[in-house]
Parts: C-alpha cells; sequence; structure tokens
C-alpha cells in the first residue's frame, strides 16, 4: 500500500521511493514514461536515459521524478552472481560481460 496525501510545497522533502517490476516490463515503463513527458535517467544523471546495473546486486534500474521531485526508481533484480568489481554500467555492457542477452 502506497499512500499519498497533498502537502504545502515548502512542506515536501524529497524522498527517493524504489518499486521492483519485472526485468520483461522494464522496456515498456521506459516507454510509457517518456510518451507522458517523463524523462528517465540513470544513477549516474549522465545524460543516459537507458536502463543500468548496479554490479553489486545485480539489478537493473532506472529513475524519474514525481511533479513533486522525489526520485522514483524502477528496480529489476537479476538471477546473475553479483559483480560488485563491475560497480554501475549499461545493460548492453553488462549482457556483453555475462554473455548473453536480458
Amino acid at each position: 500500500m502506497f499512500g499519498i496525501w497533498e502537502r504545502k510545497d515548502i512542506e515536501i522533502v524529497s524522498q527517493h521511493f524504489a518499486f521492483n517490476i519485472a526485468l520483461e516490463d522494464m522496456g515498456r515503463a521506459i516507454s510509457n514514461l517518456n510518451n507522458y513527458g517523463i524523462d528517465t535517467f540513470d544513477f549516474l544523471k549522465d545524460g543516459t536515459y537507458k536502463p543500468f546495473v548496479f554490479g553489486w546486486m545485480p539489478a537493473v534500474s532506472i529513475y524519474f521524478k514525481d511533479p513533486d521531485g522525489h526520485v522514483v526508481e524502477y528496480i529489476s533484480m537479476l538471477s546473475n552472481e553479483p559483480r560488485p568489481d563491475l560497480g554501475v554500467l549499461s545493460v548492453d555492457e553488462w549482457n556483453s560481460i555475462n554473455g548473453r542477452n536480458q
């Protein structure tokens, strides 16, 4: 359950919320956000709008902001062994290293 109520702008403290979604839904979720004019960004905020992988989990993730400035994350856990040595990398780089397409 996720409750939402209205506050005055001055009372809003930006927060981070993460929602687990199925990996196969990630592409569609990003397309839907972009179709509604919501920009997505990666953890590094380097101008990339594509999902990326946290090697230490491992998990695919993408971020966007809600109208109040809260950072919302869609995250999908991967079945691979964690690779903390890889840090944060693109899905393409992750798949290349792991020898498969996800």
